[in-house]
């Protein structure tokens, strides 16, 4: 599928208000709602977009979440087909990935507390950890979510953010809630009628529901996953260990990762290193141009750096075990 500027302005809107009505998004991009609804159509159809999610901090639901990076012991494909499988699976997985780099998985998962992820991961090892050669567990402290502003060429002027992370909470919600997170998670275009149908609600439940969510913060946003190489872009990695930093010194790397309008993720992690930066350049030469520009303006905080590059997304669930 060829993609045009009209695509790209819709995919835009939809990048971090993807439950936009289809008459409210015509009009603000002027074209007729057949033409729209149409495209949108082609979009999904050609898995340019592979789905629209809510992002839901589950942290504000009493939980936290770890992150696991592994290096398969075997790398023939039925090995790897196997572990694909089993973490797709997994229930308290809410990102999966595979990698191209030191680590060939990376994983995101969900779980009340670290004794509970740590039995989780017992289990994952006596299950396949002979498929496992060696891995790497850390805390995500924070993971911040940017708009893609380069689908539009447009300079990013401000660094507005939805996250999932800090300190737990446990912010009251109810079965309903719970089912109506559910289904935000899986597919967030559905409309507060389909989704009241489905529960057995009325359309205002629904919207005020929702509402109530989004004003507490669990909802954060409703974005589209794209698959980026149907937008010739790319998906890097970088794992940065810095040397004992300062708060002022993480408002430098802020203010510096701003000005990148396809910096899209900011990940601080407790672990062997202190941050995770994830970038969709449009190639290899846009990405070393912000490696070089990093390292000369930080040279004094990096300790050291890993490079990944993304082949494959997996998995993104921002709400996978459908329960609390």
């Amino acid at each position: 599928m060829k993609i045009d500027k009209t695509d790209l302005r819709i995919l835009k809107s939809l990048d971090y208000n993807a439950r936009i009505p289809l008459s409210g998004l015509a009009n603000k991009l002027k074209i007729s709602k057949q033409v729209l609804n149409y495209r949108i159509k082609k979009l999904f159809e050609n898995k340019v977009i592979k789905s629209a999610v809510s992002v839901i901090d589950i942290h504000k639901l009493g939980y936290l979440t770890y992150r696991v990076y592994a290096r398969l012991s075997d790398l023939k494909e039925e090995t790897e087909k196997k572990v694909i499988n089993y973490f797709k699976k997994h229930k308290n997985v809410l990102w999966f990935v595979t990698l191209n780099g030191n680590w060939d998985i990376e994983l995101v998962f969900v779980a009340r507390n670290f004794i509970h992820f740590g039995n989780m991961w017992k289990k994952v090892k006596e299950d396949i950890g002979s498929k496992i050669s060696k891995y790497n567990l850390s805390m995500s402290i924070v993971n911040y979510h940017f708009p893609r502003d380069y689908l539009i060429e447009k300079n990013r002027k401000s660094f507005k953010t939805s996250y999932y992370g800090f300190e737990p909470k446990k912010e009251k919600i109810d079965e309903l809630d719970m089912k109506i997170l559910s289904e935000l998670s899986k597919n967030c275009r559905k409309n507060n009628f389909e989704i009241g149908e489905k529960l057995g609600v009325t359309y205002h439940t629904i919207k005020n529901r929702i509402s109530r969510m989004e004003n507490l913060e669990i909802i954060q946003s409703h974005r589209i996953d794209l698959d980026l190489s149907k937008i010739n872009r790319f998906y890097y990695k970088i794992l940065v260990y810095l040397r004992r930093p300062k708060k002022e010194d993480e408002k430098k790397l802020w203010d510096f990762c701003s000005k990148y309008n396809f910096l899209t993720y900011i990940v601080e992690v407790l672990g062997d290193w202190q941050f995770e930066f994830e970038l969709e350049p449009e190639n290899e030469k846009q990405f070393l141009d912000f490696l070089r520009d990093f390292k000369n303006e930080f040279s004094n905080l990096i300790e050291d750096y890993e490079i990944l590059f993304n082949i494959k997304e997996h998995k993104l669930n921002y709400f996978p075990i459908g329960k609390i």
